[in-house]
């Protein structure tokens, strides 16, 4: 296999089709890696360093078919890795990091690609890469096979559903009885003010209104008020215009919206890459703050699931730790966060920083990395 450098963003336009593709067969989904989420990204958000790709193929003949891509981002050295190295390329609006790598040629692919980093860079930051999903698995055996080790850094459980035939009752088990009722109760004073109804949308019925009274919602509330909202800044608008068009043309866009009397007073809006899902922004109109809508909205889709309203193998809730999500979702997976020596002198430094990274975790009391 042959690893490209491409260093310019019409370069990767020329890549969207192969990228795509590689997308349809790659070994684990991330709707973050996507061409149709990079794409619009790296033309309107604005990066904090350069970004760069590496592009692997087969090397049989010329225009051979993609087999891996990654986006990197240049890093000055740091304590938990005193060299200059890079890092895997995130938006403000990423959450899950990681390669796209072609499922049937995942190995060879990874292999060619740290090849190829190595000889720019001498090591690499990944961050939120599912620890126990296929990436993370394969990334651990190809760092093995080239005396290459992985360099813990830092660890969370993130909420997530993995739906089941047993769906109904294991949500309804973590939800305490206590609370569920308080959700229910909410339900019924919320409903004192009209009809009130849950809607799950995606292929033809996501339109254009529902995506702006989406943005109407999140900017009317604390993200507008602190700056943060998709609205506040036209280029973040402009990314999710083009970034949701972009899925919707697929049907891999879908959002859940709760209305009182027809009117949406609460809305998520969603991604699918593969057979996951990945919850990416939330709003709610905050006129109806006192009755949660945001809660009474994801109540709504637990029960949605039960039918199912759609086929996941995974939903990612995109969540940091402590987020009212894993009140309601049952399942976690782990994400980790380390860097990569692509070197002998990277390794060495590496393995001392990550040495006084526990000693101080043990000294404040944090508990380290399983």
């Amino acid at each position: 296999m042959k690893a490209e450098f491409h260093d310019r963003i019409d370069a990767l336009e020329a890549l969207r089709a192969p990228w795509r593709a590689l997308e349809a067969r790659a070994l684990e989904p991330n709707a973050y890696l996507s061409a149709r989420f990079a794409l619009p990204a790296l033309k309107w958000l604005p990066a904090t360093a350069p970004v760069w790709a590496v592009s692997v193929r087969d090397s049989a003949a010329h225009g051979a078919e993609l087999r891996g891509l990654g986006l990197f981002q240049p890093r000055r050295p740091r304590p938990l890795f005193p060299l200059p190295h890079a890092q895997v390329y995130a938006t403000p609006h990423s959450f899950l990091g990681g390669f796209v790598l072609d499922a049937e040629a995942a190995r060879p692919a990874l292999h060619t690609m740290l090849e190829a980093l190595a000889k720019r860079t001498h090591g690499l930051r990944v961050q939120y890469l599912p620890s126990a999903q296929a990436t993370a698995r394969l990334l651990d055996d190809v760092l093995a096979e080239r005396g290459m080790s992985w360099h813990e850094q830092t660890w969370f459980q993130r909420a997530c559903i993995v739906p089941s035939e047993d769906w109904s009752s294991r949500w309804r088990k973590h939800v305490p009885v206590s609370r569920l009722h308080g959700y229910e109760k909410q339900w019924r004073k919320l409903a004192e003010s009209g009809e009130v109804t849950w809607h799950y949308l995606r292929g033809e019925e996501v339109r254009d209104q529902t995506i702006e009274r989406f943005m109407e919602l999140e900017h009317a509330g604390w993200k507008g008020e602190q700056g943060t909202s998709l609205r506040s800044d036209p280029r973040h608008t402009r990314f999710f215009h083009e970034m949701t068009r972009a899925f919707q043309d697929d049907g891999d866009l879908f959002f859940t919206e709760l209305r009182l009397n027809g009117e949406v007073i609460a809305s998520t809006c969603n991604l699918v890459s593969g057979g996951d899902g990945f919850a990416f922004k939330v709003s709610f109109d905050p006129r109806h703050a006192k009755r949660s809508p945001g809660l009474l909205n994801e109540l709504g889709f637990l029960k949605g699931l039960e039918l199912p309203v759609d086929h996941f193998r995974l939903i990612d809730s995109g969540s940091e730790p402590g987020s009212f999500i894993e009140q309601l979702w049952p399942d976690r997976v782990q994400l980790h966060s380390g860097s990569i020596a692509l070197g002998a002198l990277a390794k060495a430094a590496a393995q001392t920083a990550q040495r006084l990274s526990l000693l101080r975790r043990r000294l404040i009391g944090r508990p380290t990395p399983p």
